[in-house]
């Protein structure tokens, strides 16, 4: 080969990598990657729900049941048959995602905060407000992991499609219906979505309006039934496993519950949290999008069964 035809040779070799290579901006800064990664390790739940909408199977992902952890969810699980555990979201394995060799670790910014630096050590890392993100938040985030992995156009359909639903959902909902305050309840505890978590957020942009903004800079926050009672909820909607006893099945026999104005109107939602608030991706609102509709949330109708506070 011709020192000529060589030097041709690695320009057109420079050309493609550069082309290949992209760059993200994310909370910890910019994370440049020379091509599109292929062995991801994914650290939330909304992660793995969007690596699955664009057709990529994690490598790894926290799919673990320590610390109060579930596992994956289950409209997730049937498509992650051989994908390794890294431990659970709160506490992952250092040692297994180092020894699956990833080209790229997707980090929550507030779960993991204290860990970026560990696991920028073991791979490049890219970390998100997931946990306590809002819909444009998992939307940008969307965008984000398509272009990291080599799927933005994929991404892009994605949302587009997503914003489609949205649209054609928001014709069921109710002008002027009561603001609505969303929450998780656990056995332990309630905890309110505000206007700017993904949940809250996600019901305001199909035309119900959301109750309570951000306090404290908290986008999720716990409140107790007297709590509850303060915030005089119109319309209540709440996100339950159905294998747990949620504790507002113990406070529904409190006279301070049957005071909600939710409840005198019958205008209590329950939906699984499962699908609501631990995916938080692509796949798991186009759930949401048909949920809000069956459940007769949008037309602040007596909720349908199935949907109705046990």
């Amino acid at each position: 080969m011709t020192r000529t035809s060589l030097t041709v040779t690695l320009l057109a070799s420079l050309a493609l990598t550069t082309a290949e290579a992209v760059s993200v901006k994310h909370e910890g800064g910019t994370l440049t990657l020379s091509t599109p990664a292929r062995r991801v390790i994914a650290l939330e739940y909304s992660f793995v729900d969007t690596l699955v909408a664009l057709g990529v199977k994690p490598t790894g992902a926290t799919l673990g049941t320590q610390g109060g952890d579930r596992g994956a969810p289950p409209y997730l699980a049937p498509r992650l048959a051989g994908v390794a555990s890294t431990g659970s979201r709160a506490q992952p394995s250092l040692e297994t995602i180092a020894a699956a060799q990833p080209d790229l670790i997707l980090a929550d910014a507030f779960v993991h905060r204290t860990l970026v630096a560990a696991l920028g050590r073991v791979g490049p890392t890219a970390a998100f407000h997931s946990r306590r993100g809002s819909l444009d938040d998992l939307n940008a985030q969307t965008i984000a992991i398509g272009q990291l992995v080599g799927r933005e156009a994929a991404a892009r359909r994605l949302i587009a499609e997503q914003q489609g639903l949205i649209q054609k959902a928001r014709v069921f909902a109710r002008k002027n219906a009561p603001a609505f305050v969303a929450a998780v309840a656990t056995p332990t505890g309630l905890t309110v979505h505000t206007n700017q978590s993904f949940v809250g957020s996600f019901v305001e942009a199909l035309g119900r309006r959301n109750a309570l903004p951000v306090k404290d800079d908290k986008t999720q926050y716990e409140i107790s039934l007297e709590g509850l009672v303060a915030l005089n909820p119109q319309t209540l909607v709440l996100f339950t496993a159905p294998d747990e006893t949620a504790i507002t099945d113990r406070w529904k026999t409190s006279p301070l519950w049957q005071k909600l104005p939710a409840v005198q109107r019958g205008r209590v939602y329950e939906f699984d949290r499962d699908n609501w608030t631990r995916g938080r991706g692509p796949a798991a609102l186009k759930l949401m999008v048909a949920q809000t509709i069956e459940s007769r949330l949008l037309q602040d109708g007596v909720p349908a069964q199935g949907y109705r506070f046990r």
